[in-house]
């Protein structure tokens, strides 16, 4: 594990050997739906406040006038309420998204299937740039980009919406290798996770 204050290597319950404070035994990443319907909703009411102001300064002249006060106003509804849907709909997705690390391995609860690694079995780290039509997500993960980051960020870690890093473990029981994706945009404070990564299995090749 690592010591949230001075980044310093040291076995989770003990005492961290830079700083003293005692090293947390197990860290916890949630999902980032909720991020994603706040940044969506927003999107909704901007487009909603827009819609407003221009049919009140007269933008768009009797078409937009109409747009409001006849049977097509379901149009306007549909095009403002479409972000917001949007959100709804990655909070389900990612609402039970979970990752715990501990020094002996990282769990994951996944709506993609639940995933857990001992450390000692990890046989490879890689990172892939993908195109965001390839993420989990899809291209909504550029939304992402307006997320806070993570405030324990130790290095300059690639943080980009489209990377992926991916854990290789032993194979299964189908002989398929047993694969865990981490994706910027899907868990909280991805940095830290990162690092915790590292400092178990070192950094990731490049594919």
């Amino acid at each position: 594990m690592l010591c949230p204050d001075c980044k310093t290597a040291a076995p989770g319950g003990r005492p961290c050997p830079g700083c003293g404070q005692t090293v947390p035994e197990r860290e916890t990443f949630a999902g980032q739906g909720g991020r994603y319907l706040l940044v969506l909703c927003g999107l909704s009411l901007v487009l909603a406040a827009l819609s407003l102001l221009g049919r009140e300064i007269g933008f768009g002249g009797m078409s937009v006038q109409r747009l409001f006060t006849t049977r097509w106003i379901w149009i306007y509804v549909a095009l403002v309420s479409t972000p917001l849907l949007v959100g709804l709909y990655f909070w389900l997705a990612l609402r039970e998204e979970e990752i715990v690390v501990t020094d002996e391995g990282i769990g994951r609860r996944s709506r993609w299937g639940d995933a857990h690694l001992a450390w000692a079995n990890v046989r490879g780290f890689r990172h892939q740039s993908l195109p965001l039509r390839q993420t989990r997500l899809g291209r909504v993960t550029w939304f992402s980009r307006f997320f806070p980051k993570g405030g324990r960020d130790p290095e300059q870690i690639l943080y980009w919406p489209g990377s992926t890093y991916i854990l290789e473990g032993p194979p299964d029981g189908d002989g398929q290798p047993i694969v865990m994706r981490l994706e910027p945009g899907t868990i909280d404070d991805m940095a830290w996770l990162l690092a915790l990564v590292e400092e178990r299995v070192g950094p990731p090749q490049e594919d």
